[in-house]
């Protein structure tokens, strides 16, 4: 009768099934960071487009009245899909915005913000006469803009009027 001696016998070592799970979870941490990364440049390069978008029908609008159009008319859903193109009913709402983002939504949905500094998650739009002032394209013209978006990492997206 034969009886397998221990030196025979096939298997893995705790040891070794260790290395293997450390391997397999450094392996796993590496391709979510990778991910993670790529979301991120991702989103940013939204944000560059919606900005470079809205400036280009900021720009249009400025070349057929004469004027850029108010915080109030930017924000205005009805007032952009009739004067404005492109500048569709989410243009203003950035990748990671959410109804708790409370600086930039109103009743439950996404506006830019009137800020020099623009908070995480929203766009910022400031709008000046031509003296810096305030304008209502009422009494004042709005003579100048600026589109703001923070990026993840920090840094600032940013483009200004053309006139």
């Amino acid at each position: 009768m034969n009886t397998p001696s221990a030196h025979n016998q096939r298997g893995f070592t705790i040891i070794e099934l260790l290395i293997v799970t450390v391997l397999l979870l450094i392996l796993a941490s590496i391709i979510a960071l990778t991910y993670n990364g790529v979301q991120t440049k991702n989103r940013n390069a939204e944000r560059q487009n919606t900005i470079d978008t809205i400036q280009g029908q900021m720009e249009a609008y400025y070349a057929k009245y004469n004027t850029y159009p108010t915080l109030a008319d930017l924000n205005n859903t009805n007032w952009r899909s009739k004067n404005t193109k492109d500048l569709g009913g989410d243009i203003l709402r950035d990748p990671k915005w959410n109804p708790g983002t409370q600086q930039c939504t109103s009743t439950g949905t996404h506006k830019a913000i009137a800020a020099n500094q623009p908070a995480d998650h929203c766009y910022s739009y400031q709008v000046t006469s031509a003296d810096a002032g305030a304008c209502d394209n009422r009494k004042t013209n709005c003579a100048h803009y600026t589109l703001t978006a923070r990026l993840e990492g920090g840094d600032k997206y940013v483009k200004s009027s053309l006139n």
